[in-house]
């Protein structure tokens, strides 16, 4: 009875994938390896040197990775048959990832980096920088041959200062149209007025930022080294970074301070309402601790927050919980995300069969790429 209750008229619902005008990534990934990265730095640096003597292990060069081998889930399709995934050793560009986003109906995509997702906890500040430069231009030149795909440029919040020059540096190049910021293991959190030079930039160049954790990490130390299982970590990880790091931007007034949208990517929508109601409830009753604030946080996530949709995280039964939370956390700030090309992904199709029953499709429309035209200018 509730399901159909919160249904609306055939009338108003997209019927299919095939009428929606243009569906866009916020979150495809390219899967970038060192030995990529490596031909693009130069080779009397010292990050050059060091990573050379690595024999390109991901692990020793990005200090916060666990044992668990990046993006080999094992994860199963609920027999005990595991699903296949890419090895990490391989790079996965640009040419493969628009192959695979066309084949499931998107038309553009947004991608973002892999290895450099755990940018933020290597140790050394000046191979960080070194590592998001070479991303970036190796990045520029698979988007090359790729026009049905644009990047967000990764920077190292290690050193806000650098991260400032590399945004300046890329920000007028074509296929460039954001700011990949690693969520994952900063610190301090990234409301802190250190890295105030990153936004300054980012302000400047009318370019978002958008936000991802990985797994794996030492991103919560304690929580993180008790875990007794990978998915005892998976769990909770994504959704408690940005929850930290969200709640930082917000209570340090960086909304308040900078014209700049943020894209919070891999953690879903279903703590948003709940997270939306736990920063209102304690403004209204600290706000005197808080004085960079003139607004509601909630009105600050409603004009400056975008989240993305992957990974949706329920059944494949026809359940209105999904399509709840995106009433809640309101159509105008939802973006769709696969997580292509990984093999655990959301797809178009998947959104609209969940959605269509229950969104209008001006808002559906909006959902599937709307949104993310606006914010990224496409």
């Amino acid at each position: 009875m509730l399901d159909s209750a919160l249904q609306i008229d055939e009338a108003e619902r997209v019927s299919g994938l095939a009428d929606v005008d243009r569906v866009v990534d916020v979150d495809a990934q390219v899967q970038e390896t060192p030995g990529d990265l490596l031909e693009h730095m130069d080779e009397s640096s010292g990050a050059h040197r060091v990573i050379s003597l690595t024999d390109l292990h991901h692990d020793m060069i990005y200090a916060g990775p666990s044992s668990y081998p990046l993006y080999e889930y094992k994860r199963t399709n609920g027999t005990e048959e595991p699903v296949a995934t890419d090895d990490v050793g391989d790079s996965i560009g640009a040419a493969a990832v628009a192959e695979r986003a066309g084949a499931v109906g998107v038309e553009t995509g947004v991608v973002n980096p892999t290895l450099n997702l755990g940018l933020s906890e290597v140790n050394n500040d000046r191979f960080a920088v070194a590592l998001a430069t070479a991303y970036n231009d190796w990045l520029l030149a698979e988007l090359d041959a790729t026009p049905e795909l644009v990047g967000n440029a990764v920077v190292a919040p290690q050193h806000p200062e650098r991260a400032a020059e590399e945004i300046d540096r890329v920000a007028d190049e074509d296929d460039i149209v954001g700011i990949q910021l690693p969520a994952s293991g900063v610190m301090p959190p990234l409301g802190h007025r250190q890295y105030r030079p990153i936004y300054d930039a980012a302000d400047a160049h009318g370019l978002p930022i958008a936000m991802k954790s990985t797994v794996g990490n030492k991103s919560f130390g304690q929580q993180y080294w008790w875990a007794q299982s990978f998915p005892e970590d998976f769990v909770y990880q994504h959704s408690f970074v940005q929850m930290r790091n969200v709640t930082s931007l917000l209570f340090e007034g960086v909304p308040e301070r900078y014209d700049v949208d943020f894209v919070v990517q891999g953690a879903g929508l279903g703590f948003v309402p709940f997270f939306t109601y736990r920063l209102d409830d304690h403004y209204l009753e600290l706000g005197y601790e808080l004085p960079a604030l003139s607004q509601l946080p909630s009105a600050y996530l409603s004009e400056s927050f975008h989240w993305a949709t992957q990974p949706m995280d329920q059944s494949g039964q026809s359940l209105p919980y999904f399509p709840a939370m995106v009433d809640m956390v309101g159509p105008d700030n939802v973006v769709f995300a696969s997580d292509l090309p990984h093999a655990v992904t959301d797809t178009p199709g998947t959104l609209v069969d969940r959605l269509a029953a229950y969104l209008p499709a001006d808002d559906l429309e909006a959902v599937l790429g709307g949104n993310a035209e606006r914010l990224y200018e496409l």
